[in-house]
């Protein structure tokens, strides 16, 4: 059985399906995975250390705004879609899996065609255009928060929470301090700008170091391409351009976590059990990530348009020397997040290979596989609440959700978060009973 994974630009549609990759390795044997990303992303290095073959191809990304570059656009789409033929072609792969990003819309949208079913999962609180562009084409669709849901069409989206790398929870705090020659003496700052790395955090970081520094120490995760802006001399200072074997180490050796609101690390995050201060992207998804946290008081939110270094040097301190902030954040992330659906994803991807396997050596008498495909029953998700019958209306997410009154909530003094968080009494992490589904996003 092959399986085409598919997904790059950015390490945040790729961590999601390492997990599968990881799950499917620990369980299943005779799995042929290839995986197509960008030409310049920083998933090829990733992916193949992982000893999985990498093909990489080229990524259209669709001008939100008038720009020259409307009139490379057709050809670079048609460009992009001769590549994706002869990937398909080539590889002939039994489904295509994707967590999202441009490089995928054009094998999901031939897959369609070719007989190839396809699998789309929606991290976000908010659907990316790729994916709902994907969305029309895919054979199933999991997302991760309930809300999203009704984005998509019923009959064959399900919730399922998001897929996290399993290793991550099996890191070691001493093997962590040894690999990256952290002082077990002084607590740890870990600093993830995401895989291609964050400008705005990485200059914020460098300018305070001396200040961290002097009672911490801090492991410095850069972006492959972003490792020149940190200039940093101080001994407890340490960076990383990209941490490819490692992350869970990186993980137990941490305090504290500060990072960008991107799905797959937050997920990571809830996994391992981390206080966090979350920065995300101005005027992106991750904002509407940030403030699901924000409501349950599961991490400290701050905005980067007012944030100064200075105020980062501020937070970074009221949580690294408040031990009871720092346990009701991990609290209420591990309350509210979506619960691990790696074992959900991953079988099912394995119940739809099934059915698509062999229908590149159908003889030309039989059907098309376009009327093949719409003639198939759907296929049954394991641990996955059943869908509807009937199609419901596309409705929107954020429906009676004022995004820019929300948006303006966040900023709350770190002094007015932190208490809002320590209101009322501890939370209670529930925990699975025996027999009882752990993916079951009705226990949140």
């Amino acid at each position: 059985m092959k399986i085409l994974l598919s997904g790059g630009g950015t390490l945040g549609p790729v961590t999601p399906l390492l997990g599968l990759v990881e799950h499917w390795r620990a369980h299943h044997d005779n799995l042929d995975l290839v995986w197509v990303g960008t030409v310049r992303g920083p998933e090829g290095e990733l992916v193949s250390s992982r000893d999985i073959r990498f093909i990489s191809i080229a990524s259209v990304k669709v001008p939100r705004y008038l720009t020259p570059y409307w009139l490379l656009f057709p050809f670079k789409a048609a460009y992009a879609l001769v590549e994706s033929w002869n990937v398909l072609r080539a590889e002939r792969p039994d489904v295509i899996v994707t967590a999202g990003g441009y490089v995928s819309v054009p094998l999901v949208i031939l897959g369609r065609f070719m007989g190839v079913r396809s699998w789309v999962h929606q991290q976000d609180v908010l659907p990316g255009l790729a994916n709902k562009v994907m969305a029309r084409f895919a054979s199933k669709i999991s997302v991760t928060f309930p809300q999203s849901k009704d984005t998509f069409p019923s009959k064959k989206t399900t919730v399922t929470g998001n897929a996290v790398r399993p290793s991550v929870v099996h890191g070691s705090q001493e093997r962590g301090r040894k690999k990256f020659g952290l002082d077990p003496d002084r607590k740890t700052l870990l600093v993830l700008g995401g895989g291609t790395g964050a400008a705005w955090i990485n200059e914020a970081v460098s300018a305070i170091a001396e200040d961290l520094t002097k009672n911490w120490q801090v492991l410095h995760v850069t972006g492959k391409d972003k490792y020149h802006m940190v200039n940093v001399s101080a001994k407890h200072y340490v960076a990383e351009p990209l941490i490819q074997d490692g992350m869970d180490d990186a993980y137990a050796a941490a305090d504290l976590v500060l990072c960008r609101a991107g799905l797959g690390t937050i997920t990571e995050l809830a996994a391992v059990g981390k206080p966090a201060i979350i920065v995300p992207i101005p005027d992106s998804h991750q904002e509407m990530n940030a403030f699901h946290l924000y409501e349950h008081q599961a991490a400290l939110i701050l905005d980067q348009t007012e944030t100064t270094p200075q105020i980062l040097l501020s937070s970074i301190r009221t949580v690294m020397e408040n031990e009871d902030i720092q346990m009701r954040f991990m609290a209420n992330l591990k309350l509210t997040f979506p619960k691990d659906g790696t074992k959900t994803i991953a079988e099912g991807v394995l119940e739809l290979a099934q059915v698509s396997d062999a229908k590149w050596s159908r003889e030309r008498q039989e059907p098309s596989p376009l009327e093949q495909f719409l003639d198939e029953p759907e296929v049954a998700m394991p641990d996955a609440e059943p869908a509807p019958v009937e199609d419901g209306p596309v409705a929107d997410p954020l429906a009676g959700v004022d995004v820019q009154e929300a948006e303006a909530e966040l900023p709350l003094s770190i002094q007015e978060q932190v208490a809002r968080a320590m209101a009322g009494d501890p939370p209670q992490i529930e925990q699975a009973e025996e027999g009882e589904n752990p993916f079951d996003t009705k226990r949140l």
